[in-house]
């Protein structure tokens, strides 16, 4: 175990009034903690055998877009406690059972500082060890959780799974000026119309509906688990795959591979082998400051790695092995 550091009298009190002076088990506990002033509902997942005066390793979760906690973390968070890791999963402002004013809005910014502020809420408690504090970002999060890394040396070590760590290559680098500055356009009307009427128009950003109908399984796999009962409004009725009609303009400005050069802190990059975001995580990695690691899950998709067993069991070991040797 790692040292325990000495919690000032302020942060216990926060800690205490955060989570409404319940008592932790192992397994799931809802709780909440605040962020930009708002409350965020959270899942803390806590391995068995817990000692309330331990000093445990922890992991900072955060997901794909537009996801709840109920979804992709509720599936790495059990398995990550297997292995003795205490892991927040968290509804992000705006999202599932947090506060918010604007609903399921893909805003990177406010994300990467909800994602500093469960950083500083799992500092506060005091059987978690400072010094082991890890970062786990899913699809889009994967680019939030790096850039959260670059400047937060509180994360230990960090590991994207089909990240989406190039936003500049994923929007600018694949369209033409004209293309790309009609599609920031529509997205400007967007917030145009919200700030004159007060009321914001919700639409399918990703294209999910579209896709049913796709010819393969690699395009069509996102309808397959949000718009099923796999992982959609049926099984979880806190998601939807509508955003605000100006989301885009915050993710094309989060681009993670900009600053990869200067993370320093120790990265991972977990990718499905048939993953249409694999590239970016490879070029991501290439460009990655050092220490690094690059896996490729064979057989795997992007999207199967949110919550194929066999598939999240080999991502989780990789991590796990990682973490264990950069954040001891």
């Amino acid at each position: 175990m790692g040292s325990r550091t000495r919690r000032s009298e302020s942060n216990d009190t926060q800690t205490e009034r955060a989570m409404t002076n319940q008592t932790l088990a192992p397994g799931r506990n809802d709780l909440r903690f605040k962020s930009l002033g708002n409350n965020l509902a959270a899942h803390l997942y806590i391995p068995e055998g817990f000692d309330e005066n331990g000093s445990c390793p922890a992991i900072i979760y955060s997901g794909p877009f537009n996801q709840v906690k109920e979804q992709t973390g509720a599936v790495y968070g059990p398995r990550l406690a297997e292995r003795g890791y205490v892991t927040i999963v968290f509804d992000h402002i705006g999202y599932g059972d947090s506060e918010g004013g604007i609903r399921n809005n893909e805003n990177s910014f406010l994300k990467i500082e909800s994602i500093r502020d469960a950083i500083s809420f799992m500092g506060t408690l005091p059987f978690v060890d400072r010094q082991r504090l890890c970062g786990l970002g899913v699809c889009a999060s994967g680019g939030y959780m790096a850039l959260v890394a670059t400047t937060d040396k509180r994360l230990r070590a960090v590991a994207s799974v089909s990240g989406m760590l190039g936003n500049q290559a994923s929007y600018f680098g694949a369209m033409d000026r004209e293309t790309v500055t009609a599609l920031i356009a529509t997205q400007n009307a967007g917030r145009q119309k919200a700030y004159e009427t007060g009321e914001v128009e919700y639409v399918d950003a990703l294209g999910l509906e579209a896709s049913r109908d796709a010819p393969d399984d690699t395009t069509r796999e996102g309808y397959d688990y949000y718009m099923t009962e796999r992982a959609g409004a049926q099984t979880y009725p806190n998601y939807s795959h509508l955003a605000p009609s100006f989301m885009l303009e915050a993710p094309m400005l989060a681009d993670a591979m900009s600053y990869a050069p200067f993370l320093y802190t120790p990265f991972i990059g977990i990718h499905g082998e048939h993953a249409t975001t694999a590239p970016l995580t490879t070029a991501f990695h290439e460009r990655a400051s050092e220490p690094k690691e690059l896996v490729e899950i064979s057989g795997a998709t992007h999207v199967s790695l949110y919550d194929i067993p066999e598939d999240v069991d080999r991502a989780v070991e990789a991590m796990d092995r990682f973490f264990k040797k950069h954040s001891a």
